[in-house]
């Protein structure tokens, strides 16, 4: 059947070579396409190392200057204790952590510098997370190497203790998780601070980390805050069971606002992680210009489909007498749609050729979009192979309905229509 197809399309090149064309033009434009969407989908789907499901992020505030008193200024610190134990006590409520620096979804970020005493020239920056111990009952890390030991993690602990991320180790340390454990490392701009701090050790190596979904991965380092208790100035933190998720914030603001007026404090906010990551990508103008490009790419698939579906049709509809005379000779029905949807693949296939070698020149003039994923080797033969199962796809449901229509037209009413 193969060498019937490739006589017939050689001998037939004329009205098929418009067709070729068209193919390779429509597979190059396809695939540039793809290759944006996977620039974008691919990153969002990428693990930002924590799990932010089911988490809320719970901010306390003091009350302004006038309505203080000594009294309650002096009670300050019982009272947060007081209010950190009512959200553990809360129903739904699994574990509470705190932190401060660098906040997801958000544009609090800090950055640290760091060198390794083996080689004290080379400065790494990186984003800098400084959390309690609970913060990772909230948080359950899973470490590439090495592991979290929550009774040493404390500040007073030296070497201190430190969790990196797989960038940041091997920035520094250049060599795999499992040797870089327990290697240190030191901040060279704390230096000439009053009490500097000149040694960090590498506890446990962690996956790589990001803030925001469509970021590429940074370097990132926790360190243990100054005290292992929760401060008021802290980010809190809460993992609440997912059965509880749902209107979790209203209940929780709605049960607890009252008791939150004690002293000096107030509950300012609580949003989950979920809510926190839509209001950004909105603020960042990421939603609108997703929508927007995926709109027009939305718009050209759809005229490709047209445009090869009309293509098709109408060549399966000129060749009726073709269809009707093969049956008229035994063929069956499966046979002759099996040979026109084999036709219709070979075309592709060959038309596959030089647009794989256009895409190739494309991607080696550096013109595709690779702002948040990498410009691999894979990446390149995915998006091409997507390309042409998709293609492949709109090609037999084109030959498809028409051929199915030709074929239940009785074979020597056909011919003799023609």
């Amino acid at each position: 059947m193969w060498s019937s197809i490739c006589r017939q399309l050689w001998n037939q090149r004329r009205a098929t070579a418009w067709i070729w064309v068209e193919l390779m033009v429509v597979i190059v434009l396809l695939w540039y396409a793809i290759d944006l969407i996977f620039n974008y989908e691919g990153a969002a789907m990428q693990p930002k190392g924590y799990d932010t499901a089911c988490v809320f992020e719970l901010k306390v505030e003091t009350k302004p200057l006038e309505m203080l008193s000594d009294d309650d200024n002096r009670q300050a610190g019982e009272d947060f204790d007081y209010l950190y134990h009512q959200i553990k006590s809360y129903p739904g409520v699994e574990a509470v952590g705190s932190y401060y620096g660098t906040v997801p979804y958000s544009e609090q970020k800090m950055y640290e510098g760091y060198c390794a005493h083996t080689d004290s020239a080379h400065v790494v920056n990186c984003y800098i997370r400084y959390a309690t111990p609970d913060y990772f009952q909230v948080f359950p890390l899973q470490p590439m190497a090495g592991s979290i030991e929550p009774e040493r993690w404390r500040a007073s602990e030296y070497p201190m203790p430190a969790l990196m991320s797989a960038q940041l180790a091997d920035s520094l340390f250049h060599t795999t998780p499992t040797d870089a454990l327990g290697r240190t490392c030191f901040n060279p701009y704390w230096l000439g601070s009053k009490n500097p701090v000149t040694n960090y050790r590498l506890m446990a190596v962690l996956p790589p980390h990001k803030t925001d979904d469509y970021q590429r991965y940074e370097p990132f380092i926790y360190l243990p805050t100054s005290t292992p208790r929760p401060l008021w100035w802290h980010n809190i933190v809460l993992r609440v069971h997912p059965d509880r998720v749902a209107g979790f914030a209203e209940r929780f603001r709605a049960d607890m606002q009252q008791a939150f007026d004690r002293g000096i404090f107030y509950l300012a906010s609580i949003r989950s992680y979920s809510d926190m990551k839509e209001a950004y990508d909105i603020e960042q103008g990421t939603v609108n210009y997703l929508n927007t490009a995926y709109s027009v790419i939305l718009f050209f698939v759809f005229n490709i489909f047209l445009g090869i579906l009309g293509t098709f049709w109408l060549r399966i509809r000129k060749r009726r007498s073709e269809i009707a005379l093969r049956m008229s000779l035994g063929c069956s029905r499966r046979g002759v749609m099996a040979y026109y949807q084999t036709e219709g693949l070979l075309l592709l296939l060959t038309a596959a050729v030089p647009a794989l070698l256009i895409c190739f020149n494309i991607r080696l003039a550096d013109l595709t979009v690779h702002t948040l994923m990498d410009d691999t080797a894979c990446r390149f033969i995915f998006c091409f192979v997507a390309t042409l199962l998709l293609l492949a796809l709109v090609i037999a449901v084109s030959i498809w309905f028409p051929a199915r229509k030709a074929m239940q037209i009785e074979p020597a009413e056909a011919l003799h229509d023609e």
